[in-house]
């Protein structure tokens, strides 16, 4: 794939995330159930992406994608242990929930950029996927802004903003797995795991608290099988 059409494509997809804020802050805002169902959506379309990485990593160097995973999920658990410094002191109240935005943006641009090393039409199909995605991460991450004290075009722009890290580790990637085709099923597997542990640790809990666990179950399960088969056919 080329990088300039990557970054570009890639970049529309993290946009969405602004439309995303907007709807979510729109006259009458998402709340409880509905931001646990955009948080369900966004969890079970990552899933699939997840499973989709995984699959393709398999089909190059099994035992490398799976040591791969077991590094992505270690890596997340340390990040997340670390202390957090409050990088975004203009934010009080809502700096961790866009830090947090901007580290899922990085993990997605890693599955895209490895991704398109194995083709254009997987590479496409993941960021049409994060496109939808984002729509539902920015919906929650706009009304949190919104609640604390943010104007809807100040979420909106906040919310595109921790997404560009999306396009730029995807160009990044796409380049090392180019130039060290031996990382690619590394980078699949730790792109796997690093989305299994944001979906597990951060994603879930926060839906099961806004919508209850068996609504929120049907939802990701949904998500996660259409975009899992529809994967089979980009691949």
């Amino acid at each position: 794939m080329d990088p300039l059409f990557l970054i570009l494509w890639s970049g529309f997809a993290a946009t969405m995330a602004g439309v995303g804020a907007l709807l979510g802050t729109r006259r009458f805002p998402l709340a409880g159930r509905g931001l646990g169902w955009a948080n369900a959506s966004a969890a079970g379309l990552m899933l699939g992406v997840g499973y989709a990485v995984l699959s393709a990593g398999q089909a190059l160097v099994p035992a490398a994608a799976f040591l791969g995973a077991i590094a992505g999920l270690l890596l997340m658990g340390l990040v997340d242990a670390a202390p957090r410094a409050p990088l975004i002191t203009q934010l009080p109240g809502a700096s961790e929930w866009v830090l947090a935005s901007g580290l899922h943006s990085a993990i997605e641009g890693i599955a895209i950029g490895a991704a398109a090393t194995l083709g254009a039409p997987f590479g496409n199909f993941l960021i049409a996927t994060f496109a939808v995605h984002n729509v539902s991460e920015g919906a929650v991450l706009g009304a949190t802004l919104v609640e604390s004290g943010w104007r809807r075009p100040h979420a909106a722009l906040v919310t595109t903003g921790a997404r560009a890290l999306q396009p730029l580790a995807a160009v990044l990637i796409l380049e090392v797995t180019g130039a060290t085709p031996a990382a690619e099923p590394w980078l699949l597997g730790a792109a796997f795991g690093a989305l299994l542990y944001l979906i597990i640790a951060e994603m879930l809990p926060d839906a099961y608290r806004q919508a209850g666990r068996t609504s929120i179950a049907a939802v990701v399960s949904l998500a996660a099988g259409v975009v899992a088969l529809l994967s089979r056919g980009a691949r």
